[in-house]
């Protein structure tokens, strides 16, 4: 989610100074019924007080979610959420769901998975380790959820979203209008000595300097560009890579009239169609891109009563599965005076694209 929830809760009501006592339930939940045949179009994850921010898609019918922690990140608590830094695996077709990463106290934004490496990559902005501090990314093996690498990107970044393409791995800052990049060998392979490499993202000739705001990013897993989302701005942009040249992608609804897209988020690419995660706005935007991803169509919306601020999306089948972080429900627990302990049911939900 990040820079626009801050900017929400800027204006917000007081905020809470003194601590959060959470509780967790098992760590194995079972899905509600489904409308289509035997998948479910709701998967609770089945932690008290879980707030949630990065879904990522692994093999097969595998799933993962990570623990962030807004209630000391944006809403002012002392202390980071019980469950930041966990990370939970699960299955679309059975809906069953279990502990994969114990919590760690740093919370997870973006995550991306490699299938080559059964590698898990995550974004951790709260890093405090004698090797480390502020920010960097964890690699997980999937699997067994041992740590394989601490990659140390330090102060002054806000990391963001990540992506794994066969160059390597591409991370927003939602700080300053840059890209990170952690080059990866043959096969994915990670170096011995994992270095990051800073693409400024610039302007076309003639065009206006890139504001902060980057957020979601997708792209081709062999192509040569990204696309990047401005959370505050609603704009999209087209990334080269390589040079970090960034091009508006001018997008046009039925009327001709330019849309953008205010709490843009997680991004999904289906092809050429464009799934676009808008968190507070509750819904999903869908757009067709050209072939140079410099030009799109807005097709349409996806909304659904089940829709409680996703933050982002992943793609299965004919479906877009979307986490609800329950945004609001977290900011009223902690905003109350005295604070609340945060009791949030977050849930994973399917939508027909």
């Amino acid at each position: 989610m990040k820079t626009n929830c801050i900017d929400l809760l800027m204006r917000g009501a007081v905020l809470a100074t003194t601590g959060i006592i959470l509780t967790a339930i098992p760590a194995t939940a079972k899905p509600s019924g489904g409308k289509n045949g035997n998948w479910p179009d709701l998967i609770p994850l089945g932690v008290v007080g879980f707030e949630p921010e990065g879904i990522e898609r692994g093999r097969g019918h595998d799933f993962f979610v990570g623990g962030f922690t807004y209630s000391s990140a944006f809403l002012g608590a002392p202390d980071p959420s019980v469950h930041a830094g966990s990370i939970y695996k699960g299955n679309l077709r059975t809906g069953e769901v279990s502990i994969l990463v114990a919590p760690t106290g740093e919370g997870i934004a973006g995550l991306s998975y490699d299938a080559r490496t059964d590698y898990l990559y995550t974004v951790n902005n709260l890093r405090a380790t004698p090797t480390c501090e502020g920010s960097a990314v964890l690699v997980y093996d999937a699997t067994t959820g041992d740590l394989i690498e601490e990659i140390c990107v330090g102060f002054p970044h806000r990391l963001n979203d990540i992506l794994v393409t066969a160059q390597g791995v591409f991370i927003t800052d939602t700080a300053k209008p840059t890209l990170l990049e952690i080059p990866l060998g043959a096969g994915g392979r990670l170096p011995a000595l994992p270095t990051v490499v800073e693409i400024e993202m610039s302007p076309a000739p003639g065009m206006d300097p890139l504001p902060p705001g980057a957020n979601g990013l997708v792209g081709r897993f062999s192509g040569r560009h990204l696309v990047v989302g401005n959370g505050d701005t609603g704009v999209l942009y087209r990334v080269d890579m390589d040079s970090g040249e960034a091009i508006p992608i001018d997008v046009v609804g039925e009327d001709g009239e330019e849309q953008f897209f205010g709490g843009a988020d997680g991004l999904y690419l289906d092809g050429h169609t464009l799934y676009i995660c808008q968190n507070f706005p509750n819904k999903i935007a869908v757009v067709q891109l050209s072939g140079d991803l410099t030009e799109g169509t807005f097709v349409k919306n996806i909304e659904s009563p089940d829709l409680h601020v996703p933050t982002t999306i992943i793609g299965f089948g004919n479906c877009i599965y979307a986490i609800n972080t329950r945004f609001f429900e977290i900011a009223e627990a902690i905003q109350n005076d005295p604070p609340l302990a945060v009791q949030t049911l977050v849930e994973v939900v399917k939508l027909r694209k």
